[in-house]
């Protein structure tokens, strides 16, 4: 089993557009990318997409089993890649936060996806691989989701300006092997839709995770890690990582 990312950056993705700053100039440089942040679970040629907001989502996954998808919430960075794959000729069923106007056209041609409302602390198995809805503060209803294994115990956590108290003492009460979280922005910035580095890591103290990350990051936040020396505590999720469990 290992789960991949297809991107860890802000909806922006590095490089922007036309941003001439030190992190484009060098991400065009490298002929590297970093999409918004998505990732999926593989096991026994299984996948488990956690969000798709990748346009190219039905090709990268063409022909392979997907056997669920977990959408946090339905920003467009999230979830556009539905756009095309809703034409799958397989059906695919996605769970989502309530969120009665959803995201475009999706609800209204729903075509071969089968959207389902996942409540607040609810729970799913998927095969022998069970689910928990974590619920964020964000400016769109926001779920994270916590992940049971056999072979390891994932909380995925992304987009969100606060873990609020219920979600932390549930996390608190669970034995954790990977925690990824949003730290979209620099320590400079403590209000607004996402949390900071040191917001995000003091979560992940909080919650005693074996293993903890952070994701969703933007080239103005790594820029000014960077032209800063900034040692942070926890890493950021590199552009297309992938961990094996």
């Amino acid at each position: 089993m290992k789960l991949k990312f297809l991107g860890s950056s802000n909806s922006a993705g590095i490089p922007v557009a036309n941003c001439n700053c030190s992190v484009c100039s060098e991400y065009r440089i490298n002929k590297k990318i970093n999409f918004s942040t998505s990732a999926y679970l593989e096991y026994n040629e299984k996948y488990i997409l956690l969000d798709a907001g990748n346009d190219l989502i039905s090709n990268i996954f063409d022909m392979k089993d997907i056997k669920a998808i977990f959408l946090t919430h339905f920003h467009a960075d999230h979830c556009m890649g539905l756009l095309r794959l809703r034409h799958s000729a397989k059906n695919i069923k996605c769970f989502h936060p309530k969120d009665e106007l959803g995201f475009s056209d999706l609800f209204k041609h729903k075509h071969s996806i089968f959207y389902e409302v996942f409540d607040p602390f609810k729970s799913i198995y998927i095969d022998d691989i069970k689910i928990t809805a974590i619920p964020l503060k964000h400016s769109k209803n926001t779920l994270g989701y916590f992940i049971e294994t056999k072979e390891a115990n994932i909380t995925y956590l992304t987009d969100c300006y606060e873990v609020p108290k219920n979600s932390l003492e549930f996390l608190k009460s669970k034995r954790i092997d990977y925690t990824f979280i949003d730290a979209c922005y620099d320590e400079t910035k403590s209000k607004g839709n996402h949390l900071n580095y040191l917001q995000a890591s003091n979560i992940l103290d909080e919650i005693n995770t074996k293993n903890g990350f952070l994701m969703h990051i933007s080239h103005s936040t790594l820029e000014y890690i960077n032209n800063n020396r900034i040692k942070l505590k926890y890493r950021y999720v590199l552009d297309d990582e992938e961990f094996n469990l």
